[in-house]
């Protein structure tokens, strides 16, 4: 897209339009508010954590960590495939606590990468704190500087713009040679693949026609990659607008452009592709005002509205542009697996549904140490979007998170979903699972109340769905130690062909992906 047409589409959104495209400027440096945040008496999340701790051994993921962890080559049982090569990277929050103070929401603490490096039948694992700016300048203090969404701290230093308290603690993708660390409002971080090295906070477009412009603006944690290696990425602004992303697999941007979705639920973590369009679901989310010092955080204001329909935004890949709007009953989701549409426009796609946004609070109360009533409560719904407007779906029994495809068949057709259930009342998983969108049958299976499960990713070595393997961590908590577990994709009745074992465990974590070698 040319320059002009880019200034033409921010004018439209009434964002104005000037040299160096202003509008998306205005976008990339909104000074963060934290008046509201500044003068509040700290909750010491830190001791109601660790007594908790003592009680329940079930927390022992949450704990902070203090240190990198240095290389070390794991045990293994059972055999890695051979065909199974290359590094699974995981990213998640770490960095928890500093000195006397505790973070008060999941989302807040400092990146921290894993690196698990399979090579002929062997597993090594590396783990490194991402070194932002941020943690560059609490790890000299020794202490937190900076107010979190959610964590008020006594005198923090201001904050005029989102990078500057960008912790890099959701997602990982390979980028060319590179990784790039995601989070929610603000730029991906770059980071050297072999040493886990931060290296920048990238600045999409800036060897090119949009120079500075697109500095610091939202790059969500949940880009899609088709199977050409394109990237399709959104960033929300508290402003209600969406920027709109179409990068190259090395990350040079193609086309940006910013949709007015007038949406001010406050979160809007992932989203879908076909092989025409993005899905932008908006979930049935409000945000409120804050009316006592228990809502004074950013997560504490997002609330539910079940009178709100959940609103469906399908935009054009070629145009970038809104083309059409559905209505669905209200829900919320944090993670969708895929979405495909057939010849005639109808479009497909499944969620992990909660009923509610209790999940986001929810991940607050366990940084004290609560686990009651931190169940999973999501379930897998299927959707159907009609050319003719209308909708229609399906919601399944069994309870569902962290949903993937095979990475191929990203915004196609795909026939098998992998999810992560529980069956027993706990905040993290205990179960993996897929389902077979053609025929209904499921297959799972169940590590047991010992242990608490992450996310599971598919590797496809020959790039056929329903072969290939699922690869994930697991903490199991008696031991204290924490495996990257195998499966065969097509059995997981079976259970794991191979596990390898740390000496230690690793802080529960959110995304990861896999590089073949």
């Amino acid at each position: 897209m040319q320059r002009r047409q880019l200034l033409k589409s921010m004018g439209a959104v009434g964002l104005g339009s000037m040299l160096l495209n202003p509008s998306i400027q205005a976008l990339a440096s909104s000074k963060v508010n934290t008046n509201a945040i500044n003068n509040s008496s700290v909750v010491n999340y830190k001791d109601l954590f660790n007594r908790a701790l003592a009680n329940n051994p079930d927390l022992l993921g949450f704990s902070n960590v203090e240190s990198n962890f240095k290389p070390q080559t794991l045990n293994i049982e059972g055999k890695i495939p051979a065909d199974l090569n290359g590094i699974f990277f995981r990213n998640g929050p770490g960095k928890h606590e500093r000195g006397d103070q505790r973070y008060q929401h999941l989302f807040e603490g400092d990146g921290m990468l894993q690196s698990f490096h399979i090579e002929n039948g062997k597993v090594s694992h590396h783990g490194k704190f991402i070194n932002t700016p941020k943690f560059q300048q609490e790890q000299q203090a020794e202490r937190f500087l900076y107010s979190g969404p959610e964590t008020k701290i006594n005198k923090p230093l201001p904050v005029s713009n989102a990078n500057m308290i960008n912790t890099a603690n959701t997602n990982v993708i390979p980028v060319g040679d590179d990784l790039w660390a995601l989070w929610e409002a603000g730029s991906a971080t770059s980071i050297n693949s072999k040493t886990l090295d931060y290296q920048q906070q990238v600045t999409l477009g800036e060897e090119g026609k949009y120079g500075n412009s697109l500095k610091g603006l939202p790059f969500s944690a949940h880009p899609k990659i088709e199977a050409n290696g394109d990237i399709w990425n959104f960033g929300l602004h508290p402003n209600g607008h969406i920027v709109l992303y179409h990068l190259s697999a090395t990350g040079q941007v193609k086309n940006v452009k910013i949709v007015n979705a007038k949406y001010r639920g406050g979160m809007l973590h992932d989203f879908l592709i076909t092989d025409k369009h993005l899905l932008l679901i908006l979930p049935s989310l409000i945000t409120r005002r804050a009316e006592s010092d228990s809502q004074q955080g950013y997560f504490s204001r997002v609330g539910f509205d079940n009178n709100l329909p959940m609103r469906v935004l399908v935009v054009s890949k070629t145009q970038l542009a809104v083309t059409k709007q559905y209505e669905l009953p209200s829900g919320f989701a944090f993670h969708y697996g895929n979405a495909w549409e057939e010849s005639n426009g109808t479009i497909h796609f499944d969620a992990s549904l909660y009923p509610n946004v209790d999940v986001l609070h929810n991940l607050s109360n366990v940084m004290q140490g609560e686990m009651n009533n931190a169940n999973i409560d999501a379930k897998t719904a299927l959707y159907t979007l009609l050319p003719n407007g209308s909708t229609n779906h399906t919601i399944l029994d069994t309870n569902s998170e962290f949903p993937r495809v095979c990475d191929h068949i990203t915004g196609l057709k795909n026939n098998y979903l992998y999810h992560l259930s529980s069956t027993n009342n706990s905040l993290w998983s205990d179960t993996v699972s897929s389902f077979n969108t053609n025929t209904g049958k499921e297959d799972k299976y169940i590590f047991g109340k010992e242990y608490l499960v992450e996310e599971h990713i598919t590797v496809c070595p020959k790039r056929k769905e329903g072969s290939g393997y699922l690869i994930g961590t697991a903490l199991h908590v008696p031991s204290k130690r924490t495996c990257l577990n195998i499966f065969n994709a097509n059995n997981l009745a079976e259970g794991p062909i191979a596990r390898a074992w740390l000496n230690n465990h690793l802080p529960l974590g959110f995304h990861g992906n896999f590089k073949m070698a």
